[in-house]
């Protein structure tokens, strides 16, 4: 008599869902001009603690897509420096100028969560990768783009980064659980990468359905 061996039914979608990586295509959207080197938000040496927000303009990134990478441009400091408690935020946004209470400038929008890691470790020169978390937050390329930066405890050490002039585009405050801060006429330069989903290709349920029909 012949035995058939079968095969759990989750086993044969998980199967089917990890498919085959896919490499990320897109656009590198470099904002902003290099105007002077500030430690917000990196201020390691000169606070304990940090909540930061920044604004970017659509007309600027005029791509849509995932935004997988954000990069910070060093200016100066005593690098490796390391922040803890790091958590970073996009959230689309229809302001065109920051205000100082934090939750305001959402405009309604629902922060999407791109990163909490434990400590943050910025060392070398050149171009600094945060390591958002990828496939997090999809820009819809109308709306403006507000980046949030929180965390608390480092290692006392100040990282300064190249920085922008923007009209009210940049607001901060020295705790991380602060609920207003400081407007500033500056912005940040950034390197930001959006484009496709990375890692997995995306599967839809009724594919897989389909495929045992």
């Amino acid at each position: 008599m012949r035995r058939f061996l079968r095969i759990p039914a989750l086993l044969v979608v998980g199967a089917v869902l990890a498919a085959p990586a896919v490499n990320a295509s897109g656009k590198v959207v470099t904002i902003g001009t290099r105007v002077a080197g500030n430690s917000i938000p990196w201020m390691g040496q000169g606070a304990a603690g940090m909540r930061f927000q920044c604004l970017w303009f659509q007309r600027d990134i005029n791509y849509a897509g995932y935004v997988n990478a954000v990069e910070f441009a060093y200016q100066s400091g005593r690098p490796p420096a390391a922040f803890n408690n790091v958590r970073v935020w996009f959230c689309h946004t229809n302001k065109s100028a920051l205000v100082a209470t934090f939750d305001d400038n959402y405009a309604g929008n629902t922060p999407a969560q791109v990163m909490d890691k434990l400590t943050l470790t910025l060392s070398g020169t050149g171009w600094y990768d945060i390591g958002i978390d990828a496939n997090k937050f999809d820009y819809n390329n109308r709306d403006n783009l507000l980046m949030e930066i929180r965390w608390s405890g480092d290692s006392g050490r100040a990282i300064y980064c190249w920085r922008s002039e923007g009209t009210a585009a940049r607001v901060y405050a020295k705790s991380h659980t602060a609920n207003t801060g400081m407007v500033e006429d500056k912005t940040q330069y950034i390197r930001l990468h959006v484009g496709t989903m990375v890692g997995l290709e995306p599967t839809s349920l009724g594919r897989v359905k389909a495929l045992y029909r």
